[in-house]
C-alpha cells in the first residue's frame, strides 16, 4: 500500500490530491494506493510500503507533534521525501545556508523572540519562519512592523522581515517544479506563475488554512531556471540525500542600482502544491517517476507493467 499523506482540514482544499492519487491507482492498482491524514492515530504505519508528503498543512500550529510522526514513519516505512529533508525544510531559516552558499534571497531579516526588533524604511513583508500558505504573514507598513513581529513572537514564533518586492505586483513569482528522474536527477516537470498575495493587507482565504492564490501556466527565463537549478545543486541541500521532489519560488527582484534580477523566496521540499491542472501531462509524469522509483528500490513488487516518463 501507497500512502498519500494529508491532514482531515487540508484535504478537501488540495487540488493535487485527487487527480495523484487516481493517477497512481491507475498504474498500481485500485486497492494499493489510500489517502491518509499524518495524525490519523488508527493507522499502523509500518503496513505501508511507502508515504507521500503531500498536504499535511496544519503542521506549521504543531510542528513538534509533526516532526515526532515523521520521524516514527521514517524509522519503519519509506517516507518521500524522508526525514533529513523535512527537519531542515520545515523552518525557512533555510534560506540563511542557501545564501551562505551564494545563492541571492530576498533581502530576510530573522528576528526570534528576545531579539531586537529592526527598524525598517517602507512596505514590508513580516511572516513565520514556521508557516505554509502565507498563513501569519502580513504586509506592513513600516511603522506597523514592530506590532506583527511582537504577535508573532507571542505565539513563541520567530518572524521573518523582508521587504515587499513590487515587481511582484506586475510579474508575480515562478515557481519551478521538479521531480527526480531514472539517473537521480532533479529535473523540472514544469513551471507556473503565483501573483502577488499581498497586494495589500485584505487577503482572500482559501479554507481555514492559507490565502487563495493566483496560479496559471509559466515558461521560465533561462535565468530563472538557472537560478532554481543553482539552488538544488548547492552542498546544504545535496548532503540531505535523496530529494525525489522539489518546488523551487523564484521572484523578480529591483537591485540599488535600478537593474532587475531574481531571488529565491523558499525552496519546498515538504507538501509543496504542483497545481497539476496547469499541464495535465505532469501528474502521470510524477505518477510514473515515483512508481519507477519505487520498483528500483524493489519497494513493491506488484506494480505490474513497466511504466513510461517520457512525456
Amino acid at each position: 500500500m501507497i500512502g498519500l499523506v494529508t491532514a482531515d482540514v487540508a484535504a478537501p482544499l488540495d487540488p493535487d490530491l485527487l487527480p495523484l492519487a487516481e493517477a497512481m491507482r491507475s498504474r498500481l492498482g485500485d486497492e494499493a494506493v489510500a489517502i491518509v491524514s499524518w495524525d490519523d492515530a488508527t493507522i499502523a504505519w509500518e503496513t505501508f510500503a511507502a508515504l507521500i508528503i503531500r498536504s499535511p498543512w496544519d503542521y506549521t500550529d504543531r510542528l513538534d507533534e509533526f516532526v515526532g510522526w515523521v520521524e516514527h514513519v521514517d524509522a519503519v516505512t519509506t517516507l518521500v521525501n524522508a526525514a533529513d529533508v523535512v527537519r531542515w525544510s520545515t523552518d525557512k531559516r533555510y534560506l540563511e545556508d542557501l545564501a551562505a552558499e551564494g545563492v541571492p534571497i530576498a533581502p530576510t531579516a530573522f528576528v526570534a523572540p528576545g531579539d531586537v526588533i529592526p527598524t525598517v524604511e517602507g512596505v514590508h513583508v513580516v511572516k513565520p519562519t514556521v508557516g505554509a500558505g502565507s498563513s501569519g504573514a502580513r504586509r506592513c507598513e513600516q511603522h506597523e512592523v514592530a506590532d506583527h513581529v511582537a504577535l508573532l513572537h507571542g505565539q513563541g514564533r520567530t518572524a521573518m522581515v523582508q521587504p515587499y518586492l513590487d515587481l511582484l505586483d506586475e510579474r508575480g513569482e515562478t515557481a519551478h517544479c521538479f521531480i527526480i528522474n531514472e539517473g537521480g536527477t532533479m529535473t523540472l516537470s514544469h513551471a507556473f506563475r503565483k501573483g502577488a498575495i499581498l497586494r495589500s493587507t485584505e487577503v482572500e482565504q482559501e479554507g481555514d488554512l492559507f490565502a487563495k492564490e493566483d496560479i496559471s501556466g509559466r515558461v521560465p527565463s533561462q535565468e530563472e531556471l538557472a537560478l532554481a537549478e543553482r539552488v538544488l545543486a548547492t552542498e546544504i541541500v545535496r548532503s540531505l540525500g535523496e530529494v525525489f521532489f522539489a518546488r523551487v519560488d523564484v521572484a523578480p527582484y529591483r537591485q540599488a542600482d535600478g537593474t532587475d534580477s531574481h531571488v529565491v523566496m523558499e525552496l519546498e521540499l515538504i507538501e509543496p502544491s504542483f497545481y497539476f491542472m496547469i499541464d495535465p501531462a505532469t501528474v502521470g509524469l510524477f505518477a510514473d517517476r515515483f512508481t519507477n522509483w519505487l520498483r528500483r528500490r524493489g519497494i513493491t513488487s506488484d506494480v505490474g507493467a513497466s511504466t513510461s516518463d517520457e512525456c
